[in-house]
């Protein structure tokens, strides 16, 4: 089979959307129900607010290493590419369903 550059992924979102895919994927919905759980236990917004900073912090961490995977491993899989690369297929499929049980449904 030929290399013909018509097959394949082709890169259509901008920094801007990315950048709003992935922080919407991070906070999700649980930022309207946990910020209020929280208030009521600790009862300072701006130690509420801190505690938020923190956790954004800790995110970017994160989403800085997916950043550096996909960089290494530039090809369509996410998390299925880098398992089996990195480790087996049997990992990155074992991955695949762990996530799609467990962590979509969080």
């Amino acid at each position: 089979m030929s290399k013909d550059s018509t097959y394949g992924l082709k890169k259509s979102l901008g920094y801007f959307s990315l950048t709003n895919i992935v922080v919407g994927d991070m906070i999700g919905a649980g930022i309207f129900t946990t910020s209020g759980l929280l208030l009521a236990q600790l009862h300072d917004p701006k130690l509420l607010l801190l505690l938020w900073v923190i956790g954004g912090l800790i995110a970017l961490c994160g989403a800085l290493s997916y950043s550096e995977l996909g960089a290494k491993f530039p090809r369509a899989g996410g998390e299925y590419a880098f398992l089996s690369e990195l480790f087996s297929p049997l990992a990155g499929f074992l991955s695949g369903w762990v996530s799609f049980f467990v962590g979509f449904t969080a």
